[in-house]
């Protein structure tokens, strides 16, 4: 016949060894949250940037495409016709210290009349940093026009 011994109290050690290790997974649980939070907001930043890449780009400096793009938008407002063509394929484009981009080109504005005329522009633009194709990144320092 087997001996029955009463439950014992259990000893003071074993209920502080206890209560570390309750306090050390709940902080684990806490990491995994955290995590799990963190996770979640990158996703979430990925889905809602409609097809946007420049967001999280490991090469978000700005090129000479985007920095055209721009100046296209300083230069439209400050010109009488709605109608404009740019020349996309013939502008020159230099890149300076700090974030300096100088763009030479020409736009050609069309009236109501019908009557056509060219304008050539330079601007020199600074890159803030942010979104590249976002005006409000940028800062116009210098806009030239000659009519021709």
């Amino acid at each position: 016949m087997e001996k029955i011994y009463p439950k014992t109290k259990p000893t003071q050690s074993y209920l502080n060894d206890k209560q570390h290790k309750r306090k050390t997974a709940m902080a684990g649980v806490w990491i995994l949250v955290v995590a799990g939070l963190v996770f979640i907001m990158v996703i979430v930043k990925f889905a809602t940037s409609s097809g946007k890449s420049d967001s999280f780009s490991l090469s978000s400096f700005p090129g000479s495409d985007d920095a055209y793009q721009i100046a296209k938008q300083y230069v439209s407002p400050t010109l009488k016709s709605k109608r404009l063509i740019f020349s996309e394929d013939h502008y020159q484009f230099a890149k300076k210290a700090d974030s300096v981009f100088v763009i030479k080109s020409s736009v050609t504005s069309v009236d109501a009349k019908g009557e056509k005329t060219r304008t050539n522009f330079q601007i020199t633009l600074k890159y803030n940093g942010g979104p590249k194709g976002v005006q409000d990144n940028w800062t116009m320092i210098n806009l030239d026009q000659d009519n021709n």
